[in-house]
């Protein structure tokens, strides 16, 4: 009978030092979660702020210069935002369909800076196509932003898928 005891207090410390752990590690998961979310949100922050002022820029190339410097000012607009750095950062942080969605974008906006090189000012239409594309891609990077953000606050952070 003597030996009750001290098992009984050997068990009260085992589920002692368990529970412990179990709950540092939950704490530490929830940090985590809400460092990656911070990350992620500045992040995608940074480059839907570069992808509205190259598109910004790409359009007051277009409207303000004349067609033998275009091709410098639009490579300049293209690239003054850091909208490709921004989005090699997401290729490391982000989950593989805002990755997709971010890609898309930055495709687009170099098919702008290729079209500002050429185009014609007074071609609203081929204007049109072009930012109504580019706007379509944005809101499709937005809505797997947004996906990713509530997984998040959910408390499911995904690297990929």
């Amino acid at each position: 009978m003597s030996w009750i005891s001290p098992l009984s207090a050997l068990l009260g410390v085992l589920l002692g030092a368990g529970a412990t752990a179990l709950a540092d590690r939950r704490r530490w998961r929830r940090e985590a979660v809400t460092r990656l979310l911070e990350l992620r949100t500045q992040l995608y922050a940074e480059y839907l702020i570069a992808m509205e002022e190259t598109g910004r820029d790409l359009l007051r190339v277009l409207r303000t210069t004349p067609g033998e410097e275009r091709a410098t000012a639009a490579d300049v607009a293209f690239t003054g935002f850091n909208l490709g750095g921004t989005r090699q950062r997401i290729h490391v942080l982000a989950p593989l369909d805002v990755v997709r969605a971010a890609d898309d974008v930055f495709r687009a906006l170099r098919r702008a800076r290729d079209y500002v090189v050429t185009a014609d000012q007074r071609d609203t239409p081929g204007l049109l196509a072009m930012k109504d594309e580019v706007g379509t891609l944005r809101d499709r990077f937005q809505m797997a932003v947004r996906r990713d953000v509530r997984g998040l606050l959910a408390g499911s952070a995904s690297w990929s898928a």
